[in-house]
């Protein structure tokens, strides 16, 4: 006897999206996310005498770190929509390259 299951394709690449926004634009989005996201985990990655820490902290200390000129990443995972994503922000001099991933 033959069956049919469906089996979910783990070899599935997720979505992927990518975007290189100004600190105006990366400013918004955290606004947008406190208003309308329900965030499960903020990871902030600083710099400090030549070594990076990590550390976990909510999105308005992720901000705030962000606004200071402290944080060198940033990843956010989040809901929204029915969706699952997470954000992560690799912060450059003079612009932050995001890549969001649906997971």
């Amino acid at each position: 006897m033959n069956e049919s299951h469906d089996v979910p394709d783990t070899n599935e690449t997720p979505e992927l999206l990518e975007a290189h926004w100004g600190r105006e634009q990366v400013v918004q989005l955290f606004q947008d996310l406190s208003e309308g996201a329900t965030v499960e985990h903020v990871q902030v990655r600083t710099a400090s005498d030549g070594r990076a820490a990590d550390q976990s902290v909510t999105l308005l200390e992720a901000k705030a770190i962000f606004e200071k000129g402290d944080a060198r990443a940033i990843q956010i995972r989040y809901g929204f929509d029915g969706q699952n994503w997470c954000d992560t922000l690799m912060v450059k001099p003079d612009e932050v390259h995001i890549i969001r991933t649906r997971v």
